[in-house]
């Protein structure tokens, strides 16, 4: 397999494209333009058809930063932080997913685990 001939380009293209994956927080766990991209709370791992969840936003920053991405990967992990952030500020809590569009909690407020990955991103891309 190529990995950095076009191949690989066109991959990363459309990882970090608006109109499929590439959103205000990062990226979608399905692009918007496959037919399941389904938003709402369901029993059907709804955090696989197309909401913000960290563990995604996580593997894009790590394959990018794994390839010499890293302004690409900081705008993952800015991101990630600005949801966060944003939903704790407003909510009081973290949710296990989001809204692509506006960063909204979908469900599972009080959910912590994973999204403590924002802070191994910013630790790597802030040195701290």
């Amino acid at each position: 397999m190529e990995y950095f001939g076009r191949p690989f380009l066109l991959r990363l293209e459309h990882t970090l494209d608006s109109s499929t994956f590439c959103c205000n927080y990062g990226i979608t766990t399905l692009a918007r333009d496959e037919k399941m991209f389904h938003l709402g709370a369901s029993n059907n791992p709804s955090n696989w058809l197309g909401p913000i969840w960290l563990v995604a936003n996580y593997v894009v920053f790590r394959g990018l930063m794994n390839y010499g991405y890293n302004e690409e990967a900081e705008r993952v992990c800015e991101k990630s932080l600005k949801l966060l952030g944003n939903d704790l500020d407003k909510n009081g809590c973290m949710h296990e997913y989001y809204n692509p569009d506006t960063g909204e909690p979908i469900m599972n407020g009080g959910f912590i685990n994973w999204n403590i990955l924002a802070l191994t991103m910013a630790k790597e891309i802030y040195k701290i």
